[in-house]
């Protein structure tokens, strides 16, 4: 079998790093580490040929706004993995993917979905498959439900709940992509057959484990969730989520509402940078990003309930960020995902799979069924 040649964009980053190292761990891939600055990714490089021996990675410069150097950097790739900052993505990419006759995976939220749904028709008529929304969240959660719906003949009801306890705060672009992102926050519930505003006291409670026990979580709605009922059959469904912490929850994130309701992205940068300081300055251990999910149901005739949990004890948060998007990836040389056209992650990969690949990179899956 061939040896496929991926590029990461972003590679020399906290995020593409960490893809970088479980690919090299998990695949037999060569690996291009691709950015603007070439110091930065021929260090990178050099440090992970010295613990691999056999000449799988590699690193070169590239422009990820610019077409010329992008068609450049693509010569003899096999796909491409953007872990680039959120607030870059445009048309560009794509574009001179398919036209390169290259597969595309992206750790983006919605503003990348939307991008790539202008552009469906020519993936899937130049044969190409992308699939956007790889890592964390958006991504896991879908992923989740399918996964947890299928321990049921019908499953009838499904909740999950994201308790998100890091020290390490993502980069400044991330950070502003995030502060955008809760500006344009939904509290959506699924109930009576559509997505519907939840109550502004809607809350839930999960059990997040050891160190954290139960705690309460606010919906928390992500395009990645819109079809998971109707794929599931669920009657009744939702996702939530935990704060940051005590200085974040409740001032950061309430300024970013107001000034946001005034003009989008009013404010994001100062809130972005706040929000990073509260992270690192507030946030107590133990450190972990822990995901719960509860299902009713019935398998075969008999009532059922199953409790999924999710969890990885790092505190940086990248490390459940890139384990899932090369879980995926995985699915993605082998064939497994392979249909052309454009797809969200946690829509597209086998979950049973994902979790299980996920386990041997040392993410803690755990399953209770009842009875």
């Amino acid at each position: 079998m061939e040896r496929k040649t991926i590029l990461i964009l972003g590679g020399y980053g906290a995020a593409g790093s960490a893809c970088a190292r479980w690919l090299l761990k998990q695949t037999d891939a060569r690996l291009v580490l691709g950015g603007r600055h070439r110091e930065k990714a021929e260090a990178l490089a050099a440090t992970l040929a010295a613990g691999c021996h056999d000449g799988r990675v590699c690193a070169t410069q590239v422009d990820a706004l610019d077409p010329t150097s992008l068609a450049a950097a693509l010569v003899g790739v096999h796909l491409v993995l953007d872990c680039g900052p959120t607030a870059a993505f445009t048309e560009t990419l794509p574009r001179v993917a398919i036209a390169a006759g290259v597969d595309l995976v992206d750790v983006h939220p919605a503003r990348s979905l939307h991008v790539l749904r202008g552009m469906e028709r020519d993936i899937v008529g130049n044969g190409r498959c992308f699939v956007t929304q790889a890592g964390l969240h958006p991504g896991l959660p879908s992923a989740l439900f399918r996964f947890a719906a299928g321990h049921f003949t019908r499953c009838d009801t499904a909740a999950g709940g994201m308790l998100f306890r890091v020290k390490a705060a993502p980069s400044a672009d991330s950070m502003v992509e995030l502060v955008m992102m809760i500006t344009e926050y939904k509290m959506l519930i699924w109930k009576d057959g559509a997505w519907q505003k939840a109550p502004s006291t809607h809350t839930r409670r999960f059990d997040f484990g050891p160190g954290f026990g139960r705690r309460t979580c606010w919906p928390l709605w992500d395009e990645d969730l819109e079809d998971v009922p109707r794929m599931c059959g669920l009657k009744e469904a939702g996702f939530y989520a935990s704060g940051f912490n005590a200085f974040v929850d409740w001032l950061v994130l309430p300024a970013a509402l107001v000034l946001g309701s005034i003009r989008k992205g009013l404010g994001a940068r100062p809130l972005a940078h706040l929000m990073a300081w509260g992270v690192r300055t507030f946030t107590r251990p133990p450190h972990a990003i822990v995901i719960a999910l509860t299902a009713t149901g019935e398998c075969e005739g008999k009532p059922r309930a199953v409790e999924v949990r999710v969890r990885s004890d790092d505190d940086d948060g990248y490390q459940l960020s890139a384990i899932p998007t090369v879980a995926c990836i995985q699915q993605m040389l082998d064939g497994t995902v392979a249909k052309p056209g454009l797809h969200l992650m946690g829509h597209v990969v086998d979950p049973a799979r994902l979790f299980r690949d996920m386990e041997k990179m040392g993410v803690k899956v755990s399953v209770t069924v009842k009875p």
